[in-house]
């Protein structure tokens, strides 16, 4: 019993570094990912901005291109003004070459507004870049260093699953879909010491007096009656433990 007890607590023991490392990896990948998904936001982010830089770049040269047209127009107009003697006439186009100024006047100054919010958004945008390669290459370089620690994990891990199998070989069947079951309810620990006062190092609750003397015989496995896991104490010096 005594060996099936060191069993228990060596698979344990790899159990626990198992899920040390599959956490670390975890971490580690999860971390990457992470990193990945933030970095492909922003490249769609910055894709939206540069999208919308361009369709403003574009109702820009369309507004300058109308007030081109409508400066043409004018000296047209001006020009048509100077052959004109009938009053009516001079003044209808006299008339149409003011609305003419009044609307160029207008689109001048949407022009002008346009072309500061073009100014500070292309700013914008090129600070974004500059954040964006900057976070590429801080992705590149976490992928490089975390690659080879992933790696290493694996190879722990693979040899933890061996070293498992090994101490599995050695437990009976039922007792080892216990551990498993046990060790599922309490997150890795299924074996643990009872205390020099009696108290299981599981739930520390204090177990009976006459449990805790079996325990000291170290000639059958035993479980805690509060929490269920297996249970064993450290006989040192030839210690036969308190009585009843």
């Amino acid at each position: 019993m005594k060996d099936l007890i060191a069993s228990l607590r060596a698979l344990q023991e790899v159990d626990r570094q198992r899920i040390d490392a599959e956490k670390e990896r975890r971490a580690i990948t999860e971390r990457v990912e992470q990193l990945s998904m933030m970095l492909a936001e922003l490249e769609h982010d910055l894709a939206d901005k540069r999208e919308k830089l361009k369709e403003a770049e574009r109702w820009y040269k369309e507004r300058e291109k109308e007030l081109k047209e409508d400066n043409e127009k004018i000296r047209r107009a001006q020009t048509r003004l100077n052959g004109l003697s009938k009053p009516k006439e001079f003044a209808a186009v006299q008339r149409e070459i003011e609305a003419l100024r009044r609307s160029n006047t207008q689109k001048e100054e949407e022009i002008q507004k346009l072309r500061a919010v073009m100014e500070e958004f292309q700013g914008a945008v090129t600070e974004e870049d500059t954040k964006l390669e900057t976070m590429r290459a801080e992705l590149a370089q976490e992928e490089s260093s975390t690659g080879v620690r992933v790696r290493e994990l694996d190879d722990r891990l693979g040899g933890l699953a061996r070293d498992h199998q090994g101490y599995e070989r050695d437990i009976p069947p039922d007792t080892l879909r216990r551990y498993h079951r046990i060790q599922k309810s309490w997150q890795g620990m299924a074996v643990v010491e009872v205390n020099a006062k009696g108290s299981c190092g599981g739930c520390h609750r204090q177990i009976p007096p006459q449990l805790y003397n079996i325990l000291l015989r170290n000639n059958s496995l035993e479980s805690c009656p509060f929490c269920n896991r297996f249970l064993y104490v450290q006989v040192e010096n030839g210690e036969n433990g308190h009585g009843d």
